[in-house]
């Protein structure tokens, strides 16, 4: 592949000594190969440099910044690196083996196209079955409006993106803490055509030091002033209304699926599902009147009549 093509990957890692060898190790054993890849850590105290040592022969390239947040790292990556195309990948997620094949394959064909994305298997690290997660918009227009309402694009591990639209639009905003690769997508959606392919490309990990997870309220919320102000500042004025209601009703209902994982008591449960749902039942209407039957009658209860209901039909 000529040097106009050429993809490098960062991979950020913090604290991730049990994860970063098999973020690696997918990137080294790709169909296609990348050609440079850098590891930044933002500020680890555990083994991660130890870790990242052992692949200093294969060609990887080290660097260590203070802890600034993952945002600050990618853009440390961004600068350190020189391909024309630029791939992340967190340290605790994995690329699948073909992903930087075909991605850049698509973008090869398609030089119209800024950025691709795909689709993710979700893995909770019990060897139980993956879980495929992701949506494929129907049009350019439906990302560019949905993209507003919630980060359709997916966490930056699924992502390759030329660097000169980086370079046009800006890096990430590393006074984001959560919800800064968002804030990026949609400065990119709203001037340059995004694709979003319908084949997984990583797998993502679910674990107890997921940030989105131990800070989630605080997550929810940055996520919300994203979303808020992407819309104020991006859309008409007579769609401000219904993308608001829209937005707010998502969050609500995100509030309402928290509350749940947190214990928090069924009627708390129910008041932000049945607001969740008031305010916006056209989008995942299904989703939020399920959670406010479960916060209803209790997530047992719930179970056993789904598996009634599944045996009669």
């Amino acid at each position: 592949m000529d040097v106009s093509m050429h993809v490098s990957a960062i991979i950020t890692a913090y604290n991730s000594e049990s994860f970063v060898a098999n973020a690696i190790l997918s990137v080294l054993k790709q169909s296609l190969p990348v050609d440079e890849i850098v590891v930044v850590d933002d500020g680890s105290s555990d083994n991660t440099a130890a870790v990242v040592a052992n692949f200093l022969d294969k060609g990887v390239k080290y660097l260590y910044q203070e802890n600034k947040g993952p945002g600050a790292a990618r853009n440390l990556g961004i600068r350190e690196t020189s391909g024309a195309f630029i791939a992340f990948l967190d340290a605790d997620d994995t690329w699948l083996e073909n992903k930087n094949e075909i991605q850049m394959n698509y973008l090869a064909l398609h030089p119209q196209v800024s950025m691709v994305s795909g689709l993710r298997w979700r893995s909770d690290g019990s060897g139980s079955p993956y879980r495929i997660m992701g949506q494929v918009p129907k049009s350019s227009e439906q990302l560019k409006r949905d993209i507003l309402i919630h980060n359709l694009v997916g966490n930056p591990s699924m992502v390759t993106v030329r660097r000169e639209v980086i370079e046009n639009v800006g890096a990430f905003n590393a006074d984001i803490r959560w919800g800064q690769d968002w804030e990026l997508w949609i400065r990119i959606v709203s001037q340059y055509e995004v694709k979003i392919l319908p084949d997984p490309v990583i797998v993502y990990l679910i674990h107890s030091k997921n940030l989105s997870k131990t800070k989630r309220r605080k997550a929810l919320s940055s996520y919300w002033s994203i979303s808020r102000r992407a819309i104020q500042t991006r859309s008409s004025f007579w769609m401000r209304f219904l993308l608001i209601l829209r937005s707010w009703s998502r969050f609500i209902h995100e509030l309402s699926l928290d509350a749940r994982d947190g214990g928090d008591s069924r009627w708390v449960q129910a008041a932000y599902s049945s607001i969740a749902l008031i305010l916006y039942p056209w989008d995942d209407g299904w989703g939020k009147l399920n959670m406010l039957l479960m916060s209803i009658v209790g997530n047992d209860a719930y179970q056993n009549f789904k598996r009634i209901f599944r045996k009669r039909t």
